[in-house]
């Protein structure tokens, strides 16, 4: 029988391979290591964190926005007059410089029935204000301080609302029940919204949002995150649906393209007016389009007296069992149109006075008509 030193055939082997138990452990260590870094620097793109992995927005960048965006925002407060009293605190509302020259943009409706305006800043002076140019039809006004009270305060940019999509962060920065400089966070829900103004008139282009608005938000600033402006702040509120939750809030915003072509007229003392057709409608449904092979368009369903459209001849659209009467628009100065939104959105970029052309299908054929367009009624 063969007799082996396995100790020494052992010792040999490791005088071979001088690699240890322990040093093996520990090369096996820092290639996991490795391993779980070069993991978390390819998942943190897709949302995951060193911190955690249900984090929603970057904390950091939100109170560095906040730092730097909320000296520009300032809270509004109104004072009315009761015969030949001067009656403070009847209001309030938010608003945001947009250059040196002590400019604020707010909303109409937080400053229309204004018999005097004071500021404060985010420093806690109160500062008297002047009201300048408003457009009730946007809802959109802005006031002017003295430059000298603004000096060393960086005013916010207007951004390019168009290129806003929905899921991007959205910070709403106000005084909601006076609460001088309230944050509130949350995205951009939808785009192309058309909440109707106090003048029953369509806001084109308006930004949803789900950042909590609240009386007192209103005229103060959406942000994007970058800190720039995407829209002016508005609070909705929907009544009891009949369910257990009663009420709740969306958050809607005038769009800053909206603010940006109009502030050549709301620096000045004056009163925007849109121009106005005076027809209401309705879209063009399919099963109408598929069934009765009408266009794409807005059937009238109703013209107002002494109107521009009822001048031009315009009629309410009406279909009794194929005998179609009035009239169904499709273009405006040859641009399809497809809702009354659309319609305003172009009309937006007329002024009253001027005069376009209008098609409507009629009778199975198209007829274009002129229409010289008025100021929108105040009522």
């Amino acid at each position: 029988m063969e007799y082996r030193d396995y100790r020494a055939a052992a010792e040999a082997s490791n005088r071979k391979n001088p690699i240890s138990k322990n040093a093996l452990i520990g090369i096996l260590t820092i290639g996991l290591a490795l391993g779980f870094a070069v993991g978390l620097v390819f998942a943190s793109p897709l949302g995951w964190s060193k911190d955690s992995a249900n984090v929603l927005y970057d904390e950091s960048k939100v109170t560095s926005l906040f730092d730097e965006a909320s000296p520009a925002v300032v809270e509004i407060n109104i004072s009315r007059n009761f015969g030949r009293i001067l009656i403070p605190g009847t209001g309030t509302g938010s608003g945001f410089l947009i250059d040196t020259e002590g400019h604020i943009v707010t909303n109409n409706h937080v400053v229309e029935n204004a018999s005097a305006l004071t500021i404060k800043l985010s420093d806690g002076r109160e500062i008297d204000a002047q009201k300048l140019g408003t457009s009730a039809a946007d809802d959109l006004a802005v006031i002017k301080v003295d430059p000298n009270d603004i000096r060393g305060i960086e005013p916010l940019t207007l951004a390019d609302s168009s290129t806003v999509r929905p899921g991007q962060l959205a910070v709403a920065i106000g005084s909601p029940f006076k609460q001088l400089n309230s944050i509130g966070v949350g995205v951009v829900s939808g785009t192309g919204r058309g909440l109707p103004s106090v003048l029953r008139r369509p806001i084109p282009d308006m930004i949803q949002t789900d950042a909590p608005l609240n009386p007192g938000n209103s005229g103060g600033p959406l942000l994007n995150a970058d800190g720039d402006v995407i829209g002016v702040n508005s609070s909705v509120r929907t009544g009891d649906l009949g369910n257990e939750i009663g009420e709740f809030r969306i958050g809607f915003a005038v769009p800053s393209n909206t603010v940006i072509s109009l502030l050549p007229d709301l620096k000045e003392s004056a009163e925007v007016r849109r121009p106005w057709i005076g027809i209401s409608g309705q879209p063009v449904s399919k099963q109408m389009i598929d069934t009765l092979g009408f266009p794409e368009g807005v059937y009238v369903s109703g013209v107002a007296r002494s109107s521009p459209a009822s001048k031009a001849g315009i009629s309410p659209f009406r279909s009794f069992a194929g005998n179609d009467q009035g009239d169904i628009i499709t273009a405006i100065d040859d641009r399809p149109v497809g809702s009354v939104d659309d319609m305003v959105s172009y009309l937006n970029s007329k002024s009253p006075g001027d005069e376009i052309k209008i098609s409507v299908y009629r009778d199975r054929q198209t007829v274009d008509l002129a229409v010289i367009l008025d100021p929108w009624p105040d009522t």
